[in-house]
């Protein structure tokens, strides 16, 4: 079942009620906002509502959800920044290490590389530099062949 997201935020003293169900709608006052996500891997949602002069900011990254009202998550307390969209390398990268892990090691070599590939997309919104997702990709892919053929060469010296 899809989590539920609710908020109230208060202007100029009426209360005016945000909804957000992992459905990819914005529910506000009633009235739905259609959302959609910026990169085709994980949802990468910044989507701004504006009542009055108050400027409401729906962040939808993976699974962490937050409503930003002037500026301030209410969440989490933070300062909101622009999520913007992720380079197309990151994307690429994330591709590239989900089809080898399935192609050196089925299914498994498959998970390891969906937990590469949200590595990869979590360091790039940490840092906003394709730098340190290079050096973790060409890392993470010698890893991977390795596993892959430690993998194989076990099951060689065992079927022997």
């Amino acid at each position: 079942m899809a989590q539920k997201y609710q908020w109230t935020v208060n202007v100029g003293g009426v209360d005016h009620h945000f909804e957000y169900k992992s459905n990819k709608w914005l529910i506000v006052d009633g009235e739905k906002y259609k959302l959609k996500s910026a990169s085709w891997f994980m949802q990468l949602i910044d989507y701004a509502v504006n009542i009055g002069d108050t400027t409401c900011r729906l962040v939808v990254i993976g699974t962490k959800v937050d409503l930003a009202v002037n500026g301030k998550f209410l969440g989490s307390g933070k300062d909101y920044e622009p999520v913007g969209s992720i380079p197309i390398i990151v994307t690429i990268f994330s591709a590239v290490s989900v089809i080898l892990g399935f192609l050196l090691n089925s299914f498994v070599g498959m998970a390891i590389g969906v937990l590469l590939a949200t590595l990869y997309f979590s360091i790039y919104l940490k840092k906003k530099k394709v730098g340190p997702v290079v050096v973790t990709f060409v890392i993470a892919i010698i890893c991977q062949v390795a596993f892959g053929f430690g993998i194989a060469l076990l099951l060689n010296s065992l079927m022997v």
